[in-house]
């Protein structure tokens, strides 16, 4: 019994030393998983467009085409012309003023804000009324007859309503202004009390009606009576991207941009 004991005590004894003096087993080392190389797009230039608010159809489709050939990004503010000249005079920022005649541009190039423009096209007055012309407007004159509702924009604010007022006087028309239910602020908000039925007649752009002939019928003023309004466009003096803002200008003053111009109802400026 003593012996049996022995010889499981000197195994024992054996495995214990045999296994002090294995060498031991390294521990597998932690796998890093190489980090993937990141890539940042660089944010897009942006451009300030200061844009009159009849122009916005054209200005749209403008914006498309310029922004996927030029890896750019467009902002518009969109107002009647004396909304963005106040603007402009008091942000200081902006790369590029377009609006719907040249005595908005006149001002604003006075104050030594903008560099030379570019006439883009025709915005040219028309007389508008609800379809059918159901108070028989037929020329300025009846703009005058009791009981007819003439809704006209600010001449304050937009460039259609200075030039109303300016068509007016050239006809020596007088008694207009007892007859104004409405003032707008936009040649837009025009068309919105038109087709309302709040009014029966209205001095608009062609370009302005383009796509309400369902709703609208189109007096035109004669050529000798008409005040034509030309659209100009310019880069501002405070641009921080030069270079993009006249190749805007440029692209839009071209054929290609007249044409787009042409396909919202405006006649093209051929000089």
């Amino acid at each position: 019994m003593k012996i049996n004991r022995f010889i499981i005590s000197a195994v024992c004894l054996a495995v214990l030393l045999l296994s002090a003096c294995a060498p031991a087993v390294a521990a597998p080392e932690p796998t890093v998983q190489a980090a993937e190389p990141t890539t940042t797009t660089a944010p897009k230039t942006e451009l300030l467009v200061y844009s009159g608010a009849g122009l916005k159809s054209a200005m749209e489709e403008i914006k498309k085409t310029f922004e996927k050939d030029n890896d750019v990004v467009i902002n518009y503010v969109y107002a009647g012309s004396a909304q963005l000249l106040s603007q402009i005079q008091t942000s200081g920022k902006g790369d590029v003023f377009i609006v719907g005649s040249q005595s908005a541009y006149k001002v604003i190039n006075e104050k030594g804000m903008a560099e030379e423009s570019h006439l883009v096209a025709h915005h040219t007055p028309v007389i508008a009324v609800p379809k059918g012309n159901p108070a028989n407007i037929t020329s300025l004159q009846d703009f005058t007859k009791d009981g007819v509702r003439v809704i006209l924009g600010d001449p304050k604010s937009n460039a259609i309503g200075e030039t109303a007022n300016k068509i007016f006087a050239k006809n020596k028309i007088e008694g207009v202004d007892k007859n104004v239910v409405t003032l707008t602020s936009t040649v837009n908000e025009i068309l919105v009390a038109l087709k309302a039925g709040n009014g029966d007649a209205a001095i608009i752009t062609k370009d302005g009606a383009s796509g309400n002939e369902d709703v609208l019928d189109l007096i035109e003023i004669p050529e000798d009576q008409n005040i034509d309004q030309i659209i100009p466009i310019c880069v501002l003096k405070n641009t921080t991207s030069h270079e993009l803002a006249q190749k805007f200008v440029d692209f839009v003053a071209s054929d290609d941009g007249k044409a787009i111009f042409e396909k919202h109802g405006f006649a093209p400026y051929q000089p």
